[in-house]
């Protein structure tokens, strides 16, 4: 088996909702008939029935839901990663700052939602070792990360920041800007198991084509996602 991965941005939508692009997520006010017009849209992207595209309730935290057969993906679960062994699902991530992150290997696939939350509970590290429990090595992996904040432009009070370079190293720039480097810290975990990621470098906050929270307050999320073939 192969795995396939795509991105959207926030282009390519209905233009009748409340952020006329491509919003793909329930939860931000939009509405809801053109999100699920959107969610249609991008099962056809995608090439999968939309009774096998699979999404989270993303909840900044470090669990992981299996999708298997008999999984409903009407029922989002409440975790920060999705994992299959099962050809044929589509897992996907929504984000609008954070980092997705895809991991691949030919047995099987994840996305996983990383946050500053969602790094310092290493969510990261126990989707890797999913794969590990079903037998596929490190050096198996392949990691993707998808557009996010960049280290210039996500500005934290100043305790929260100690606070995440403390437990993070990877993470700091200096106390006088307190901007944490998510991509770096998120780089060091998967170092800790020889994984090198590729990285869109693209800035959410910056760039006008890609949905960010931080920049908007209100505002869609883009998706990323991962197909086992």
């Amino acid at each position: 088996m192969k795995a396939r991965t795509y991105f959207t941005d926030r282009l390519g939508g209905v233009s009748s909702g409340s952020y006329s692009e491509l919003n793909l997520a329930t939860h931000v006010g939009d509405k809801l008939g053109d999100v699920l017009i959107n969610r249609e849209k991008f099962a056809q992207m995608l090439g999968v029935e939309k009774s096998h595209v699979y999404y989270m309730n993303q909840v900044h935290g470090h669990a992981i839901s299996v999708i298997t057969p008999l999984s409903d993906s009407t029922l989002a679960p409440s975790v920060d990663a999705l994992f299959t062994t099962e050809p044929g699902r589509a897992l996907v991530v929504l984000t609008a700052d954070c980092i997705p992150l895809l991991l691949t290997s030919d047995r099987a696939v994840a996305a996983v939602h990383v946050g500053r939350k969602g790094l310092v509970e290493r969510i990261a590290v126990e989707t890797i070792k999913a794969f590990h429990s079903h037998g596929i090595a490190s050096e198996e992996i392949t990691a993707t990360m998808g557009a996010s904040i960049c280290r210039d432009c996500y500005e934290v009070d100043l305790p929260m920041y100690d606070d995440v370079v403390k437990q993070i190293p990877e993470c700091a720039t200096t106390r006088e800007k307190h901007t944490l480097d998510l991509i770096s810290g998120l780089e060091a975990q998967l170092a800790e198991f020889g994984m090198k990621a590729t990285i869109d470098r693209r800035c959410t906050y910056e760039d006008p084509n890609l949905f960010s929270y931080r920049r908007d307050d209100a505002t869609g999320r883009q998706a990323s996602a991962v197909v086992l073939e």
